[in-house]
């Protein structure tokens, strides 16, 4: 028999242990367990479909032939063989035998091996969605709790912006329609991020690999990190622009200020709304000395128990980063840390007496090789500045743990309250912040003051930080929205950047710009994403495979004129210096990806055996739009160009890669050879499209008037179409596809050539810059600035583009 639960590491499982759906009707496991079957790539098995296996009829059947008793014993002894067969590789949904005690008996051991998730909606919503009475609702609040103690992880399934219905089917398949509702969009993305976390999915298998990407290098291994502080009670009281929060920060750190009844599901909601808004990692902390956590009415073991049920409940959710006060007892701290899962912990401790013993002070070192010895992955060590003297302090502090000898965890130390604003600006790792989406009324003298963009301001003003010149490089680029959206990115972080177009472009220009020690860096486009390569000294394994470039970074020399190595360039990237070379990146296919992630209907999603792509044209673009689906799991994918041998130059391209990286097949790019030929009869036919003719083409391109052969069009669940021109915005083939869909009523997912450039330039500004991009701005600035055959957006179309991202 196993050890009872919570003297295991319940949360240390094993990659491929299945994954188990627990919750009350209408929370939400049948879609969310598609989506983790689809994300993890799992067998889907629900209770209704294995009890009829077993049992031959189904549970309805069942309970009308044998009566109420005889059904629940039986239904409680198929529910644990579907969870002991299927131990490994499966997502498993239990419906209602998950509220009987053997079943939650059960649960409670198999979430020492697996990873049971407790999935919460809001009552209210629930109760809309199965028209209930009161009286019902009532009933399913009381069982629904016992949940959580069956249970080792919590998921708050929140409701799309958009969503009307439970269903997950498109209401119309235009994005930019006014009835358009992709059901579960952003709740697909939010819960695949949760799977991937908890599972460890994301661990050692990136889909980046590279120093220079923010999704790849953790907040706390690079330069100037910060973290938006939050109060629960901030939030329960509405003070805070959600919305808002999606920049200014690296992470957010969800402050519990207060606990109680019904306190652990109103964390978990807020916990997915942060997380909803943001997308970016949570720190959850908890503050001893607010009155709803840190009440003198408690006795100490009460407090100790209190500290460890909030701490705990962190954990279920996932959180990226628990902050423990190093003051709570040994034991329960160490039996936290064990329990952490893939939760990163931050050993903390914040000296607030006065007159508060100074920096020099053994305790310091002392508290932090603690917080070390004890398994902290972070230690944070903060102190009330009394006088200015204190900053200056507090540096010699971080010098002397940084000189220590061997691997050491990183250390975020600052001075809090007004005097201490100083060492926030300078502390290098995860400073906490505020932001001009919080309300915050009181001032306790601990909470933040500055924002992001005051410290990073006050980096360029004291001269940590250099002002760098980015440029765009290309035939056409006269009309290029690049400018603007980075120009407005760069002044809403605080940076002192400019993008600009120069004068003549060529690259012969590019060699004398990056002769400027300010040189920060350029988006390539064409006609030279491919002849670039050969002139780079490093690239990423991404800009290799796609064999083509859209943005390059300056390499910079050491005072001995050797180059840093690539991971100390990062941590560089807003400094200038003597350049040596020159480091090549592909955004394109980041760009496209988000594309066809963001659009792609349930019905659609990706299965190597079946899912087919299509690109149309040859170019850097298409290279990008190949590599995107390959990464996405497709395996078949078809390209057409009008000129063939630049088609076929592309397909070994990608069908060598594919031998060498064994993917699974080595042909995996085939070449369509006329636009009169039937669609190949040992494929289905393609549901992904990229059409990657450029509005302003080169010599072997044809112009974007491109239209789809019909008989290429036989997808029956329709598909996704990418459009990436954007001069016309209405190009030939949309129009073609929007009456296509109108005559057939197959539900093809339109999208046009604003939204990739918009992407692909919000994940070459982190890549340049390394700090969160400003996405709302961005979109709002590229079609502010966007002049189509129609002239320029007004505002509220601008608007309905933008709240459409969402």
């Amino acid at each position: 028999m196993p050890p009872p639960p919570g003297r295991e590491c319940r949360r240390n499982l094993d990659p491929g242990a299945s994954l188990v759906l627990i919750g009350i009707r209408g929370c939400g496991k049948r879609s969310l367990g598609f989506v983790a079957a689809t994300a993890l790539k799992r067998r889907f098995i629900t209770e209704d479909h294995y009890f009829k296996h077993v049992t031959g009829i189904t549970r309805h059947e069942y309970l009308r032939c044998h009566g109420s008793q005889a059904f629940q014993q039986r239904d409680i002894e198929v529910l644990k063989e579907m969870l002991d067969n299927h131990r490994s590789h499966c997502v498993i949904e239990c419906g209602l035998g998950s509220l009987t005690r053997p079943v939650q008996d059960h649960l409670r051991l198999y979430s020492i091996t697996n990873p049971v998730v407790y999935l919460v909606r809001d009552m209210d919503r629930i109760q809309t969605l199965l028209g209930l009475e009161d009286q019902a609702v009532k009933m399913l609040c009381e069982g629904d709790p016992l949940h959580r103690t069956c249970s080792n992880f919590e998921y708050y399934n929140i409701e799309d912006g958009s969503s009307t219905t439970a269903q997950i089917d498109e209401v119309t398949p235009d994005r930019r329609s006014v009835g358009y509702s992709f059901k579960l969009r952003e709740a697909k993305e939010d819960f695949t991020r949760f799977l991937r976390f908890i599972t460890g999915a994301n661990v050692n298998h990136s889909g980046y690999d590279s120093p220079f990407v923010l999704l790849e290098t953790p907040p706390e291994n690079r330069s100037f990190t910060h973290a938006i502080f939050v109060r629960t009670s901030e939030l329960i009281e509405e003070k805070v622009n959600l919305h808002e929060l999606e920049s200014g920060g690296d992470a957010i750190e969800l402050c519990v200020d207060s606990w109680g009844p019904g306190m652990a599901r109103t964390v978990s909601k807020q916990v997915s709304l942060l997380r909803r808004s943001a997308r970016i990692p949570i720190i959850m902390s908890i503050d001893l000395s607010s009155s709803g956590v840190g009440d003198n009415i408690r006795s100490p073991a009460q407090s100790r128990s209190l500290y460890h049920e909030i701490a705990e409940h962190g954990l279920r959710l996932a959180v990226e980063y628990l902050a423990l006060d190093l003051g709570q007892d040994k034991p329960l701290l160490e039996e936290v840390i064990n329990n952490r899962g893939m939760t990163k912990i931050i050993g903390q401790y914040v000296y607030d007496s006065l007159p508060p013993m100074g920096w020099d002070n053994e305790d310091r070192l002392s508290r932090y090789l603690y917080a070390k010895g004890i398994g902290c992955q972070l230690v944070r060590i903060l102190q009330v500045a009394t006088e200015r003297e204190d900053n200056a302090a507090v540096a010699k502090f971080t010098n002397r743990v940084r000189s220590l000898p061997g691997e050491h965890p990183p250390l975020i130390a600052y001075n809090i309250g007004s005097l201490g604003r100083t060492s926030q600006v300078f502390n290098s790792v995860l400073t906490s912040v505020t932001h001009p989406a919080i309300k915050r009324i009181k001032d306790n003298g601990k909470d933040p003051l500055i924002t992001s963009r005051d410290a990073v301001q006050a980096l360029f003003q004291s001269y940590v930080l250099d002002p760098l010149q980015f440029y765009i490089l290309g035939a056409s680029v006269a009309y290029s929205l690049s400018p603007a959206m980075h120009n407005a990115a760069f002044d809403h972080c605080g940076m002192s950047h400019t993008y600009s177009i120069p004068e003549a472009s060529s690259l012969a220009s590019l060699d004398q710009l990056s002769r400027d020690p300010h040189f920060g860096g350029a988006s390539v486009v064409q006609p030279w994403r491919v002849q670039i390569s050969q002139r780079l000294a490093s690239r990423s394994r991404h800009a290799e495979a796609i064999g083509a470039i859209n943005t390059i970074m300056p390499l910079r020399a050491r005072a001995g004129e050797t180059m840093f190595p690539l991971q100390e360039q990062a941590t560089r990237r807003n400094q200038a210096g003597r350049v040596l070379g020159w480091y090549g990146e592909n955004t394109d296919w980041v760009g496209i990806m988000t594309c066809i992630n963001r659009n792609l209907s349930p019905r659609n999603a990706i299965s190597p055996p079946k899912t087919t792509g299509l690109v149309i044209g040859a170019g850097g673009m298409g290279r990008a739009a190949i590599y995107a689906m390959l990464r996405l799991g497709c395996r078949k994918i078809f390209i057409y160009n009008r000129t063939l041998s630049r088609a076929q130059d592309v397909a070994r391209h990608f069908n060598s890669w594919a031998a060498a990286s064994q993917v699974g097949s080595t042909e995996v790019v085939h070449v369509l050879g006329s636009l009169q030929d039937d669609w190949p009869s040992d494929a289905c036919h393609p549901c992904l499209i990229a059409s990657c003719v450029p509005a302003d083409p080169d010599q072997d391109e044809p112009p974007a008037n491109f239209e789809m052969p019909l008989q290429w069009l036989e997808s029956p669940t329709g598909g996704v179409v990418l459009e990436f021109a954007y001069k016309p915005l209405e190009t030939p083939l949309l129009r073609q596809m929007r009456q296509f869909r109108s005559e057939t009523g197959r539900p093809w997912v339109l999208v046009d050539g604003l939204d990739n450039v918009v992407e692909q330039a919000i994940a070459q500004f982190e890549l340049l810059t390394g700090r969160k991009a400003p996405r709302r701005l961005m979109t709002m600035e590229a079609l502010r600035n966007y002049a189509g055959e129609s002239g320029h957006f007004d505002e509220k179309t601008i608007q309905a583009r933008v709240e459409g991202e969402r």
